[in-house]
């Protein structure tokens, strides 16, 4: 099966694509029914590094990860790349490697190296000049590939709301399908933005951090067409500090076992990764691959 790309997604209509950050985080956004996701950087370096979200997480690291999750899943991943790891050429590199990962979209952002999350003050951006040096080089990278170029900026905290609004219309001009301005402060600024952006217009709705809260509705009517949603690791983290709790005063698993909405039955994770297609494939080739249906159930 042919996965379906970012682009002609968004060629039909506003997509909301919600952040993942490893195999299992994706499977529950494409099972919620999404149509596509983003490998959220922050996410990835707390969940696969055990680390804050400061630029470390290598290009390799990423890109191991997106292939996992790229060979998991078969929605479209836009994947974020950072700040190219390094110059003009890094950026290239970068860039070729994240989409033959599998990626169908990277966003690459203005900030120095090393970055940190667009929602920590102390941020730092790169001069006009070199951050379009860097859009020209990836959108050349990304030629002949399905995968797009989302052109980021930090300015609007660091130098303000118009400054962010010139690079992000010069990152369109310089090939980038699509811009996303981080940390916008207020609703007013970021409804300005939606209007007087150029091209595809990106949205990372995190209302507890920089940004106020706004709906998806809001952001569709200002312009934005790609809209990225933040709720599956913080729901992750709510649910098993819930059920830790509850586990931790019992001393047993019973809370979860009799839960209703929750299957925690081994072979239900199992099948929810293809654990029956691929016994079905063992058994072209050995008949010591058995069926593996549970031990006392038929």
């Amino acid at each position: 099966m042919t996965k379906v790309t970012l682009r002609s997604l968004m060629e039909k209509g506003p997509v909301v694509a919600p952040t993942v950050y490893d195999c299992l985080s994706a499977k529950m956004v494409e099972e919620a029914g999404f149509e596509a996701m983003c490998l959220s950087g922050a996410e990835m370096a707390a969940a696969y590094l055990g680390l804050p979200d400061i630029g470390l997480v290598t290009q390799t690291e990423l890109e191991d990860n997106v292939r996992r999750i790229s060979n998991s899943s078969m929605l479209p991943m836009i994947v974020d790349i950072d700040t190219g790891f390094g110059n003009e050429l890094n950026t290239i590199l970068t860039c070729r490697r994240i989409a033959a990962a599998g990626a169908m979209a990277v966003h690459l952002e203005d900030q120095t190296f090393p970055k940190r999350c667009g929602h920590l003050r102390g941020k730092e951006v790169t001069p006009f000049e070199e951050y379009i040096s860097k859009v020209r080089a990836a959108s050349d990278a990304l030629k002949e590939t399905d995968c797009m170029l989302i052109a980021r900026t930090d300015a609007y905290n660091v130098l303000g709301k118009e400054e962010a609004i010139r690079r992000a219309n010069a990152a369109i001009d310089a090939g980038a399908d699509c811009t996303l301005v981080e940390g916008t402060e207020t609703l007013e600024a970021i409804e300005e933005i939606g209007h007087r952006g150029k091209g595809w217009k990106m949205f990372g709705m995190a209302s507890a951090g920089a940004s106020p809260k706004v709906t998806t509705k809001q952001l569709i009517d200002w312009g934005y067409q790609l809209i990225t949603l933040h709720y599956v690791q913080w729901g992750a983290i709510d649910g098993m500090r819930k059920f830790g709790q509850e586990c931790y005063n019992t001393k047993d698993d019973i809370f979860m076992t009799d839960n209703p909405n929750v299957d925690n039955r081994p072979i239900a994770l199992f099948e929810m990764f293809g654990l029956h297609e691929w016994l079905r494939l063992g058994n072209k080739y050995s008949e010591k691959i058995q069926d593996a249906s549970e031990i006392g159930k038929k």
